[in-house]
Order: structure tokens, then C-alpha cells, then sequence
């Protein structure tokens, strides 16, 4: 099952150069253009609609509802949040937030802030939350703050990132009040065996947030199952995969702006996301200035120079991989013919034709525990590792013996597997996918050369990889140094 969304941020309507003005025009046709790929299942925008606190006029409405016709979904499918121009500032709500900065433990501070004190923060944006209700037909629920919106396919955590956001420079100092933030992500918790896709968006870069609040955010989006973290405010394009506190990478993404001036970079981005497998796709595109048309944006990054970011979401990989793995378990369970196995490896190297190199001194250099921790082994691999090891020393009784195989050959089995793993490790980022890919590969170009079943075949390949792998200099790299 597939999902894809559309993200604009970053409108600020108000701008109405010629630039602007033919871009959001040129927008509405282009986006009907996508649709021909794949029709898309919902809208994020993130934040700064309006302009320095500038009014929601009819224009800025007939803009996005003309947005939502070309993406041809309802308003139930927007999801809308603010952004720091779409609050009004004034000197009692500055007095206010500079206090709260001045405390020795500000984060702190914000969460215990009296009803009537947080309600001149929060009434700052009472125009947006006007026109919420006005372009959605529904409540913003300014108490809570941040909210959980879910569909059949997906669950979005809304974060309102500008609660204390007053003047320039304020970048890596905002917070967004834990103690709200984590009564809404309970809920999500709550909801974390439903197979669909989890969207945290919010105005600024996490970047943008403290440091203190920022590992809060982290931790919780790591425990509340968050796929993706979208936001805007910078006015440029840009993605970032890195170590959450747990073995899943995090994927953050920012598009560009609907806008145009000397900083800003005019752009939104389209993300496909396959729910089945967590294969996705981040597509950026950009406004070209010079010529006025719309087009894909190959320069967010080196990973984007053919146009698209490709990544996958763990969690939604692990889910499919784990009933395969289960399946997997059960069938490496099951006892073998030690005999016929013997015969097996015989046979594979009597009739290999193998002109790779012959290495010699086929020795491990990595303990095996370092192996698994640094390749992303699953806890069902190493299972399934010390199933296939009960076998090795039948491999070894073959290996040690020139009465079975002739010296010259002895090594052909552990080099076609050496070579197998240098050929394609680098294709994968975890090591169980690494090992399923040598067995495909070998059994595709042998499988001719035995009277075995295909199911025997494969597992007796899979037992000889894992004895390489225990034996010899491979599965060393370390996946865990993820591309930024």
C-alpha cells in the first residue's frame, strides 16, 4: 500500500512580486501535472501563511482552496500549523517570554506557567486560529497545543514550535513546553501497533529548538514510533538522516519556500512512502526564476542529484521483515541430514568453477558479537546464526580433510562467498539484508548444479555463509555510520 503528501511552508502571502505572484499560479497547474504520477493523499503546510502577522484575507484562502482542487482531497486531508508570522507580537507577551528565558531552568518555567500568563503567549496567534476554523471547519485545540490528527493510513502529531517564538535570532533557543508536547505524543503511544505511518510536522528546523528540548523531542518521537519530522522556516531545502537514540535512523525533512526574494529558495517537496516494505522517496522541487516554470530540484544535496532523496523508514521495514523472519526461524529450525549435507558441500566443490582469486588464511578479525552490533544484525539473525552453527563442524570435518576435498579446492566455497559479500555489502545498510542477498545470489547461479530440492539447496548455502562469516574477514563494515 502506497502513500503520498505534498508539504508547502513558508507562503508568506503577502509577497507580491512578480516572481511570487507568477509562481503561485504556475503552482496550481503544476501540481496537476504530478497528479499523473500518482495521486496524492494529503497536504502538510507548515506554517507562515501569513507575512509579519499580516490579515487572512480572501485571497490567501482562495490560494489554498485553489491548491487542495488541483490536489483533488478534501480539508479533512490538510494539516495545517503556524508558523512565526502568523502571530501578532506585543510588549506584554516579549516581557513575558523574556522571563521565562531569564529563569535558570526556562523549560522548566514555561511548563508551569499560570492559565492567564500562558494565554498571553498562546493569544498571539488568535488570528491564525481564526482562520483555521474558518479555511478547515474545525477547532484548533489551542490548550492542548500540539495534537494528534489520524486517518486509516496515517497518524500526524502536530507541534506548534512558536508558543514563545518574539524576534530574530532566536533559533536554537525556542521551546515548545514538554509537558504538553508529551500528553499529546502519549496518545500516538497509545496507538503504536497500528500498522501506519507516523508524521511529526512543525514550523521550525528541530535545529531551531533547544538543546534540551530537542533530545526530548528526539527521545519521545524514538518512542512514539515518528517516522518523519517536516518543517519549514528556513527558506531552503534540505534533509538530514541521522542515529536516533535507538538502532533507527531519523528522517528530517524542510522544503523551500512559496515565495520569492534574494534568500529565499522557491520549492516544496512530494514524498512516496511504500507502507508495505518502508521503501520512500522524497522528491524537491524548485521554482526556476529566470525561465518561470516549475521542475524537479536536483541540487538540495549530493544524495538528490538525480533528482530524488531515497531512504527507508525502519520501523515500517521491520514490521513486514519480522513475519518473514518468524517464517524464516521455524524452517532454520528444522533438523538436516548431516550426511546429505556432507555430500552437498562434495558436490559444490567438485563442481565449481570459480576464477576468482584463491585467498588462504581465511581467518576472522572481528569477534563475532562486534559483527552483529556494527553490521544491524536483528536479534532474529543471530538466532538463526546459532541454529546454522550447530552445523560447522561438519563443515569443518570436510574442510580439514584432503580425503573429501582436494587441497587446491578447499577454499573455492568461502572465495565465492568473499566475493558475493564485496559485490553487494555496499548495497545494503544491515546485515541480514546482506546475507539474504549472497544466498539469492549463489543458489540464481548454481541451483542447476544439484539434484537437491530448493528449499534444501538454500538452506545449506545459508549454513555455509554463516560458517564464512564466523571464519573468515567479512561482515566487518560498520553500518552504523549512517550518510548524513
Amino acid at each position: 500500500m502506497n502513500l503520498r503528501f505534498l508539504q508547502l511552508t513558508d507562503i508568506h502571502f503577502h509577497n507580491d512580486n512578480y516572481n511570487t505572484l507568477k509562481m503561485r499560479t504556475e503552482l496550481i497547474k503544476y501540481v496537476v501535472e504530478l497528479r499523473k504520477d500518482g495521486e496524492i493523499d494529503f497536504l502538510l503546510i507548515t506554517g507562515d501563511i501569513a507575512n509579519k502577522g499580516g490579515p487572512y484575507n480572501y485571497e490567501v484562502k482562495k490560494f489554498l482552496n485553489d491548491i487542495v482542487s488541483a490536489i483533488n482531497i478534501t480539508k479533512k486531508d490538510v494539516h495545517l500549523i503556524p508558523g512565526n508570522h502568523d502571530l501578532k507580537r506585543d510588549e506584554i507577551r516579549t516581557l513575558v517570554i523574556d522571563s521565562i528565558l531569564r529563569d535558570p531552568s526556562p523549560s522548566d518555567k514555561l511548563d508551569k506557567l499560570q492559565d492567564e500568563t500562558y494565554q498571553t503567549l498562546i493569544n498571539a496567534q488568535s488570528d491564525f486560529f481564526t482562520f483555521y476554523k474558518e479555511f478547515l471547519g474545525i477547532d484548533y485545540p489551542s490548550e492542548k497545543l500540539h495534537f494528534i490528527k489520524s486517518s486509516d493510513k496515517y497518524n500526524i502529531l502536530s507541534i506548534n514550535t512558536c508558543l514563545i517564538s518574539d524576534k530574530s535570532g532566536e533559533e536554537g533557543n525556542l521551546l515548545i513546553g514538554k509537558r504538553r508536547f508529551y500528553e499529546s505524543i502519549q496518545e500516538l503511544s497509545a496507538k503504536k501497533d497500528e500498522k501506519k505511518l507516523n508524521i511529526a510536522i512543525g514550523h521550525h528546523t528541530l535545529g531551531c529548538i533547544e538543546y534540551g528540548e530537542r533530545k526530548t523531542i528526539q527521545a519521545n518521537f524514538d518512542d512514539g514510533d515518528i517516522d518523519l519530522y517536516i518543517s519549514g522556516h528556513v527558506h531552503d531545502p534540505s534533509h538530514n538522516i541521522t542515529i536516533n537514540t535507538s538502532d533507527n535512523p531519523f528522517i528530517e525533512l524542510t522544503s523551500g519556500a512559496i515565495f520569492s526574494d534574494e534568500y529565499a529558495v522557491p520549492g516544496f517537496v512530494i514524498v512516496d512512502i511504500n507502507l508495505d516494505n518502508g521503501d520512500a522517496t522524497a522528491c524537491y522541487h524548485i521554482w526556476n526564476t529566470s525561465d518561470d516554470y516549475w521542475s524537479v530540484n536536483n541540487q538540495v544535496s549530493r544524495r538528490t542529484k538525480h533528482g530524488k532523496l531515497e531512504f527507508k523508514l525502519e520501523r515500517l521495514s521491520k514490521e513486514i521483515e519480522l513475519k518473514i523472519d518468524e517464517d524464516n526461524l521455524s524452517i532454520d529450525n528444522e533438523e538436516i541430514d548431516e550426511n546429505e549435507f556432507k555430500q552437498f558441500i562434495i558436490d559444490f566443490h567438485e563442481k565449481l568453477d570459480f576464477e576468482g582469486p584463491t585467498r588462504s588464511n581465511l581467518d576472522n578479525k572481528v569477534e563475532l558479537d562486534n559483527k552483529f552490533y556494527n553490521m544491524k544484525c536483528s536479534a532474529t539473525f543471530q538466532k538463526r546464526f546459532d541454529r546454522f552453527s550447530r552445523y560447522f563442524g561438519t563443515i569443518y570435518s570436510i574442510m580439514e580433510s584432503t580425503a573429501y576435498v582436494s587441497s587446491e579446492k578447499k577454499d573455492l566455497i568461502a572465495d565465492i562467498i568473499i566475493d558475493k559479500y564485496l559485490e553487494y555489502h555496499n548495497k545494503y545498510d544491515n546485515g541480514d539484508e546482506i546475507f539474504n542477498c549472497i544466498i539469492d545470489q549463489i543458489i540464481q547461479e548454481n541451483e542447476n548444479l544439484f539434484p537437491y530440492s530448493k528449499l534444501v539447496t538454500k538452506k545449506y548455502v545459508k549454513i555455509l555463509t554463516a560458517w564464512s562469516i564466523y571464519e573468515c574477514d567479512i561482515f566487518n563494515e560498520d553500518k552504523r555510520c549512517v550518510e548524513q
